[in-house]
């Protein structure tokens, strides 16, 4: 995946929308968001994160090395460079035996009174509007806001009633049709693998 912090999106959020070349992973800067963006609570459950998995669907946790890892790892740069992340952890997918065709997550708490519109604004603020083709997709049961772009690499983002994500995605090449789609089918895949409804 991109080389840097997110090292996420998570990451996130997340699956992404667009074609670009294998890029770096998006570089954290800036934090800071306003009270008035803070609104009331989006439809959808209250949400905590779970352990990554070892395996979600055919994709394997793996590490910058493309080893296989038992666990993702804590991201202190996160929280410390966008105000909206409370946590941060991070982890590479590898599909199947594909090598270089990463799906990087970055995925946290999002602070207290932040609202996915707050958390995705202020993410979206690092390109400087260099973004493109960015869309909503549906968020599905766990609710929120689902975004996706292509900034370097394509990526998508997910915020809800408590966590957050980003996900980039590294094709060997570039993403057509087929990858683009492909991708934006795993956002509610990785979501459903790592999100739990508050108890």
């Amino acid at each position: 995946m991109p080389g840097g912090v997110l090292a996420s999106a998570a990451l996130a959020l997340v699956a992404v929308c667009g074609s670009g070349q294998a890029a770096p992973r998006p570089s954290t800067s800036h934090g800071g968001h306003s009270a008035s963006a803070a609104a009331s609570s989006p439809a959808g459950p209250a949400t905590r994160l779970a352990s990554y998995p070892v395996r979600i669907g055919a994709n394997r946790l793996v590490d910058k090395a493309e080893r296989p890892v038992s666990s993702a790892t804590k991201d202190r740069k996160v929280p410390q460079s966008f105000s909206f992340a409370a946590t941060a952890r991070d982890g590479y997918y590898l599909p199947g035996h594909q090598a270089h065709q990463d799906v990087y997550l970055i995925a946290g708490r999002l602070a207290p009174g932040v609202s996915p519109a707050t958390e995705i604004g202020e993410y979206l603020g690092q390109f400087s509007g260099q973004e493109a083709h960015l869309t909503s997709e549906p968020a599905g049961p766990l609710g929120g806001a689902v975004k996706c772009w292509v900034a370097g690499a394509s990526r998508s983002g997910w915020a809800d009633n408590g966590t957050y994500g980003i996900l980039d995605y590294r094709p060997p090449l570039g993403l057509d049709t087929a990858l683009i789609h492909h991708l934006t089918s795993l956002v509610p895949r990785f979501r459903q693998a790592v999100e739990r409804p508050q108890a």
